[in-house]
């Protein structure tokens, strides 16, 4: 099933980036699941990026754009091999969720509980959003 996400840091200027798309097998049945299969997609995608490096290290106008729209600009190159692991990805998430590092919304409705069961439909949207502050000393 087709769904989307994006992330959002509280006391960002930008409120929403762009919508990523994810795959979720049909067999989800709770937040956790969900959790579970996007942070598995985006390790994996993390995990087949290109280590290429141009040769002509630019970008054309429309690329810088059409970059600037979805609110990152950069050259997309890997300068890294290093793979991620999705296991270790995943527990990170869920106990990030558990700590309320972030929340997340499903269609504007706040999500509280990993185990509670959910309805997805194809095209869903899910909305992440980081709550962390920056910390300080105070003076």
């Amino acid at each position: 099933m087709q769904i989307y996400f994006r992330v959002k840091t509280a006391g960002k200027r930008r409120p929403v980036l762009e919508l990523i798309g994810a795959s979720l097998p049909d067999d989800v049945q709770c937040l956790g699941d969900a959790i579970r299969a996007i942070v598995t997609d985006q390790v994996q995608r993390f995990n087949a990026r290109s280590i290429e490096q141009s040769i002509f290290p630019y970008l054309s106008p429309g690329q810088l754009e059409e970059q600037a729209e979805i609110g990152k600009v950069g050259f997309q190159a890997a300068y890294d091999d290093r793979k991620a692991n999705a296991a270790a990805a995943v527990e990170t998430a869920l106990q990030a969720f558990e700590d309320g590092i972030y929340k997340v919304l499903i269609h504007d409705t706040v999500v509280e509980d990993l185990q509670a069961p959910l309805t997805i439909a194809p095209g869903s949207v899910f909305t992440f959003i980081r709550l962390t502050l920056l910390s300080g000393m105070m003076r």
